[in-house]
């Protein structure tokens, strides 16, 4: 531990090149103090932000923090725990104070945790090639903290020698240990790129074509083939014409049932306060709660009850308005449902008549595209200015980006050879069809254009962009290396299991 009583910063060298910072005002016109708490300043390395894309409920969170130490994980045999002081507990207290209003204890803690491993990853990383922090860097890393700053947010060596020396000593020593891993994750992120690099990929992204394709899919299938399915098939197109309400619980929803059956007019007053009105569905639309299920509502009397039935985490009763009716399958919204159906539950149906007919289409459309789709009564998706690119980089702009139907973006990904001739073949060219999952598509290859919007912001961006894919590697690198022994979301669940025992 260092003596931080008799080991003075070196402030003069240390203060080098610094310049007076300028602090927000307040009404009064005065700058607030710049002085950071410990806990804040002790986690204020947090390496690679992350967006929590699991989040567990906060009821009994509280309990996880009881014990004296719990390990969540490890990374190369160190044990990744939470316990008074330790670096996961400062990153959740500086986490907690920022975002606490905002996000939930366990994504929080789920965030220190997931910042702690990529610490201790690069603190070995450090290790292992002999890095340590020098005095020098250890001062500047205290100094550019802004825990000794005075109100006008540059540092105070008066506050820094109005500090007791256990305060002083931990700050030392937190700056110490947070040097290394800073420093490689810096040196990692820091990519250098030639100026003739940066022009390629800038008028690489400054160049780029418009397309325009017709697609063959569900959305398409022809009105006489989807009317004759549902007519030998009618039982997933039968309509019934139902008001639901639902619970939280299944004794909630128990409840509310012997209530409706003792006034049943009271479920219009319940459906009214919901918000809900009655509506007609069709008996494959109401799958989630089971074959079983939907067959008794169906066998309902008209103005009765069916329930409660689950449906993912709400109970539902439903009340039949109306009987089951086959529909008028040519009224074009139940149209719409019965082709939806076969692309999900009969797809080779569309596949094989999309091959046949996009074929058609291509020998009118290689002579006149747009008469083609006008004869066929389709209209062209239109695809915006796109970049030569197989869909994976992550600089250039993709059809990912501008196919906004999202069929060319899908065939262009699936088929490199596919990708190439979008951008090699002659403006106006129209390519044979080609497949896109359930569907097929032809498409009309526009001119060349160069859009220099584009090359201004890959020239202004180039070396962030690198720098923040480096970092995203290395974060990956990571998290999926075999050094890494994650038991995050089985320790919270055992946690909140006991907490409610």
């Amino acid at each position: 531990m260092a003596d931080t009583e008799n080991r003075d910063i070196d402030f003069n060298k240390a203060r080098q090149g610094l310049e007076k910072a300028e602090a927000p005002k307040d009404g009064k016109g005065k700058k607030p103090h710049g002085k950071k708490s410990f806990a804040w300043w002790a986690g204020v390395i947090v390496l690679i932000l992350i967006s929590i894309t699991f989040i567990l409920p906060a009821t009994g969170v509280t309990s996880l923090f009881m014990d004296t130490s719990i390990e969540f994980g490890r990374y190369n045999g160190t044990p990744i725990e939470y316990a008074n002081g330790s670096y996961m507990f400062n990153q959740y207290y500086n986490l907690y104070m920022q975002y606490g209003s905002y996000m939930d204890s366990t994504s929080l803690l789920y965030q220190a945790y997931y910042n702690t491993v990529l610490h201790e990853a690069l603190t070995q990383k450090a290790e292992e090639v002999g890095f340590y922090a020098s005095e020098e860097m250890i001062n500047h890393a205290i100094i550019d903290s802004g825990y000794y700053n005075n109100a006008d947010g540059v540092f105070d060596e008066a506050a820094y020698n109005a500090t007791g020396v256990s305060e002083r000593t931990s700050i030392y020593n937190t700056a110490r240990d947070l040097v290394p891993a800073q420093t490689v994750s810096a040196d990692i992120a820091t990519v250098l790129s030639s100026d003739a690099e940066r022009e390629f990929i800038s008028t690489m992204a400054a160049t780029g074509r418009t397309f325009d394709y017709v697609a063959f899919d569900y959305t398409a299938y022809p009105a006489d083939l989807a009317q004759a399915y549902a007519n030998n098939n009618p039982q997933p197109f039968t309509v019934i014409q139902t008001s639901v309400l639902s619970a939280a619980s299944q004794d909630e929803a128990d409840s509310l049932l012997d209530e409706l059956n003792a006034d049943p007019a009271l479920f219009d007053t319940r459906l009214s306060e919901a918000g809900s009105e009655s509506q007609s569905l069709c008996f494959y639309e109401l799958s989630a709660i089971g074959e079983e299920n939907v067959n008794t509502l169906f066998s309902t009397a008209e103005g009765a009850f069916a329930g409660p039935f689950q449906n993912g985490s709400r109970w539902e009763i439903y009340r039949v308005d109306a009987s089951p009716v086959v529909p008028d399958f040519t009224d074009s919204s139940i149209l719409d449902k019965v082709r939806s159906y076969i692309n999900t539950n009969d797809a080779s149906l569309v596949t094989d008549w999309a091959a046949g007919a996009s074929q058609d289409f291509y020998a009118a459309a290689s002579a006149d595209f747009d008469g083609a789709a006008a004869q066929a009564g389709l209209t062209a998706q239109t695809v915006d200015f796109t970049p030569v690119s197989n869909g994976h980089s992550g600089i250039l702009s993709s059809f990912s980006a501008t196919d906004a139907y999202g069929l060319l973006s899908a065939a262009a990904s699936g088929d490199s050879a596919y990708n190439g001739l979008l951008f090699t073949s002659a403006e106006g060219t129209v390519l044979e069809p080609v497949a896109s999952g359930n569907a097929w598509i032809v498409t009309r290859v526009n001119a060349e254009t160069v859009d220099s919007s584009q090359s201004s912001f890959i020239d202004t961006f180039y070396d962030y962009l690198n720098s923040s894919m480096a970092s995203s590697d290395l974060q990956n690198a990571i998290l999926t290396s075999n050094l890494f022994e994650d038991n995050f979301y089985t320790v919270v669940i055992e946690q909140l299991i006991n907490s409610s025992n």
